[in-house]
């Protein structure tokens, strides 16, 4: 039965969705580096008993973008939820923040501390440092948190002083992961903080 949505369309749909889960959870795959490229055989593909929820995933023009939103937020999500409500919900969600990511960014940067630095450095004792306990505690956006310390290049300091590794850790990793999917102009950002900050 699952030969019938096995085509061409679902195998792409699937070769994406298996990239993005193997970027979001392995350090060594890269998916901007590899083109979004896995190794899968389409033989076995026609074999698997999920191929259908792939051929359904492939006819939406947004396939991408929905698989990248929902991995984001749960990099071990099966197939089948990303055919549910709650998978185009979150799908919305990002794409909301997407369209209006200046806003928020804005917006997430009057929740900082005005002194700039104060925000990246680590406390006494190695605790989280301000910025990181904003995201943790939903304060900010992922977005903001990404684009925040990439263009600031904190994260070998904050690997070296944050005690706390086994959290800090994962955000580090899911910060530089996700940034590059953002396509954000960079010298926009960086005048937006300037702005702000100095």
């Amino acid at each position: 039965m699952s030969i019938n949505y096995a085509n061409e369309d679902s195998f792409k749909t699937y070769i994406d969705y298996l990239a993005l889960k193997r970027h979001f959870t392995n350090d060594g795959y890269d998916y901007q580096k590899y083109n979004g490229k896995i190794k899968a055989s389409f033989d076995k593909f026609q074999t698997r008993n999920d191929a259908f929820f792939f051929y359904k995933l492939s006819k939406r023009p947004e396939a991408h973008h929905l698989l990248l939103s929902n991995i984001v937020k749960n990099p071990n999500i099966w197939v089948r939820d990303l055919c549910e409500e709650e998978a185009e919900n979150t799908y919305l969600d990002w794409k909301k923040k997407i369209d209006g990511l200046t806003y928020q960014f804005n917006l997430d940067l009057g929740k900082l501390k005005d002194d700039y630095k104060s925000n990246y450095v680590v406390d006494v004792g190695g605790q989280h440092p301000h910025l990181m306990s904003l995201f943790l505690q939903k304060k900010i956006s992922l977005e903001t948190f990404a684009i925040l310390t990439n263009i600031s290049n904190v994260f070998d300091y904050w690997e070296k002083e944050i005690v706390d590794k086994f959290i800090s850790r994962d955000i580090i990793r899911l910060s530089k992961k996700y940034y590059p999917f953002l396509e954000i102009d960079n010298k926009k950002f960086k005048e937006i903080v300037k702005k702000r900050f100095f």
